[in-house]
């Protein structure tokens, strides 16, 4: 006889899956281990939702590919099964609304569980996946607890404008929940706390620590991919030999959508103005004594046309690899103004607005909030024509310097040996 108290529980991984490897599916079964081990949980379904086309993430292969490497993977699983809708839309699918909708089979599941005229089962349908639509919608005792299972990388993603809406963060952590399995170097606790959304459902997040660490990255899979390595023992075999036989992640592949905004960040911009959108900002203004004059050709607007080993320099400050692979995608703006003594200088994103202003000369505390978020003692020079900047604090060797070489703005950023080489042309 079944307790009552127990409470049904179906796991909801959305994502990339590109491809799916053995981490994917080892956090299947980390979280029903956990959630089962408190007596509360009883876990019947895992569902994996690849993402659509439409995401424009670079490097992302066709979904056709990703959703049958995905079946391959599960073909032996007597509990995980591969969902294709979220796959086959047109257009980008936000999770809340994925999440919505299997919540919502669930529920016409639960009330047609004894009916068998399919015509009564597709009306009710259509009728239950248009209540879904509203923001009040309330979830159900008499149907399994849908939970949306992910990395600790993607609990840290909340907290990147734009990338989430705080509503669909609120509906996820909860209205339904959510199970997050740790990855080295990520702190899924520290992200609660940050963050007054997530610390107001912490009951309802899951963190799950797994004490075998495996760090197989789809990221990693797909460069051992393209350079001809092995990945045998990363990945399922039938999603091995499925690569093999379609010729899948090559050089060419991976620079898919390069150029192109990622979606999420597309839906926070209007069309003329997704190139700023993209902007990371930053404006630190300089009060600048003992000096009467600035070189005239700082001044003026820099676009972005070289970023060397900007990913190095981020690994350097302990930057998560969910944050790179968003910072890597925005391209940088710099407007250089000078107002008497007053030098300001703006790197433009859309993601956030850093401001710092000093005295040159004059040592300061720095707290580079939104970057790495580490309190430094900063001090701003000029050396000839070469401005230069040293941060002072946990990482060693860390700094700036900024330059003029005819019509190019240099920026080199540096910590720790690693060197980020930025170059920047006038926009006349």
């Amino acid at each position: 006889m079944e307790i009552q108290d127990v409470t049904k529980v179906v796991l909801l991984a959305c994502g990339s899956f590109n491809p799916i490897t053995n981490m994917h599916l080892r956090m299947f079964e980390l979280a029903r281990d956990y959630l089962e081990d408190t007596g509360q949980y009883r876990v019947v379904r895992g569902i994996i939702s690849p993402v659509g086309d439409g995401y424009k993430k670079k490097g992302l292969i066709e979904a056709h590919h990703r959703v049958e490497m995905a079946r391959l993977a599960t073909d032996n699983s007597d509990w995980i099964r591969v969902d294709s809708w979220e796959s086959l839309q047109p257009d980008w699918v936000e999770t809340a609304k994925v999440v919505r909708r299997h919540y919502g089979d669930l529920v016409a599941a639960e009330q047609n569980s004894d009916e068998v005229d399919t015509v009564k089962y597709t009306k009710k349908r259509r009728i239950e996946e248009s209540s879904f639509e509203g923001s009040s919608y309330c979830v159900r005792k008499d149907v399994p607890q849908l939970m949306l299972l992910c990395g600790a990388d993607v609990l840290e993603s909340f907290g990147i404008p734009n990338l989430w809406k705080q509503e669909d963060i609120t509906e996820i952590a909860g209205r339904y929940g959510m199970v997050c399995i740790t990855r080295s170097g990520n702190d899924p606790h520290k992200f609660i706390q940050q963050s007054d959304t997530l610390w107001k459902h912490r009951k309802k997040i899951h963190v799950v620590r797994e004490w075998v660490t495996n760090e197989i990255s789809a990221t990693h899979v797909r460069r051992a991919l393209r350079r001809g390595q092995s990945v045998r023992y990363l990945l399922p075999e039938p999603v091995v030999q499925y690569i093999k036989e379609h010729n899948l992640y090559s050089a060419e592949s991976e620079q898919k959508n390069a150029d192109v905004v990622l979606a999420p960040l597309q839906r926070s911009t209007c069309a003329s103005s997704i190139q700023q959108s993209l902007d990371h900002c930053l404006i630190i203004c300089i009060r600048v004594s003992g000096l009467k004059k600035m070189p005239a050709s700082l001044c003026g607007t820099w676009d972005m046309i070289s970023n060397v080993n900007f990913d190095g320099y981020m690994i350097a400050l302990g930057i998560s690899q969910c944050l790179r692979k968003i910072a890597l995608k925005l391209k940088q703006k710099k407007v250089i103004e000078q107002q008497g003594d007053l030098l300001i200088i703006k790197t433009i994103t859309a993601v956030r607005t850093y401001n710092l202003s000093f005295t040159a000369g004059q040592e300061f505390e720095e707290f580079t909030q939104g970057l790495d978020n580490r309190r430094l003692k900063t001090v701003v020079t000029w050396e000839g024509n070469k401005l230069v900047c040293e941060q002072i604090g946990q990482k060693k060797n860390r700094g700036w310097v900024h330059w003029i070489e005819e019509d190019k703005l240099y920026l080199e950023l540096y910590c720790e040996g690693q060197v980020c080489k930025q170059v920047f042309k006038k926009n006349l």
